[in-house]
């Protein structure tokens, strides 16, 4: 059965304007949607446009021209603004930015509470939520006291707490050490797959895309391509026009189909490329 949209840009553009001569459109006609479950990575070199797209996605911003819908809903209308940003929510790179309480379970709890909800469903909001984000032994430590990949999954479990159908996340894992990456990565394909979740992540580390259902190629805040991750990662030629560069699986993958190794085109992450050539290997 197909799934419905749960968020749709329909020929959106967003123009900054603090003065009339430097207006600068950072999102130019673009249309794409979301449907409910869908891991959706967005990809662009810096100025595409993509910070932008995160934060039209639930009314922060309003188009310029276009519309954007959550759930069918206009994220322009005012009489939707609770219920988009109850339906998408949205997650930024710095989580210091969004954490506001000194506890962590009472930071999750922030949400939930400015819907006036009766504190026995809070608490089960914020238990699950911190359950879902692996960050249960750590309910009553300090915020303060976390790493940053810590941090960052708390300020998830904050979102998911307010029972979102879709999470939009702004390069959530700029800031981190590569153990703080894995593990957000690792929350984010839990909650995808194991809730049901829909994911839009908006990313420049490569590898991170490579394990979506579709990818959004972005450039100068235009859509440049729309594609499953095997075929935007089978033409290096059309990232490298958007700034970007293949991963690196995907790198010694295209390597190894120019020296003759015949690594088929769905082949492009690690694991993947691992099984292939293992497979390959000689009987001993």
């Amino acid at each position: 059965m197909d799934r419905a949209e749960i968020l749709r840009f329909d020929h959106v553009s967003y123009i900054y304007e603090e003065e009339e001569a430097s207006a600068v459109k950072a999102v130019d006609d673009l249309s794409f949607s979301v449907k409910e479950g869908e891991f959706l990575a967005v990809l662009g070199h810096n100025g595409s446009g993509k910070s932008t797209v995160a934060r039209l996605a639930n009314g922060l911003y309003l188009p310029t021209e276009g519309k954007v819908f959550a759930a069918d809903m206009d994220t322009a209308d005012p009489a939707c603004e609770i219920d988009v940003r109850k339906t998408v929510g949205v997650v930024f790179q710095n989580p210091d930015n969004q954490i506001v309480a000194s506890i962590v379970e009472e930071d999750v709890a922030f949400g939930p509470e400015n819907l006036n909800l009766p504190q026995k469903e809070i608490r089960r909001r914020v238990d699950a939520a911190l359950d879902a984000v692996g960050m249960t032994e750590y309910a009553g430590h300090e915020t303060h006291r976390l790493s940053g990949g810590q941090k960052q999954r708390v300020a998830i479990a904050g979102i998911i707490a307010m029972r979102p159908r879709c999470l939009v996340l702004d390069e959530p894992t700029a800031m981190l050490d590569p153990r703080g990456r894995a593990d957000v990565m690792k929350t984010l394909i839990s909650l995808n797959r194991d809730l049901g979740i829909a994911v839009v992540l908006i990313t420049h580390f490569m590898d991170e895309a490579a394990g979506a259902d579709r990818v959004l190629l972005m450039k100068n805040g235009r859509r440049a391509a729309l594609e499953t991750p095997d075929r935007i990662f089978s033409e290096p030629g059309r990232l490298t026009a958007c700034g970007l560069e293949l991963p690196d699986a995907a790198k010694l993958c295209d390597c190894l189909r120019k020296r003759g190794v015949k690594v088929p085109p769905e082949v492009y992450r690690e694991e993947q490329l691992l099984a292939y050539l293992f497979k390959r290997l000689p009987e001993r």
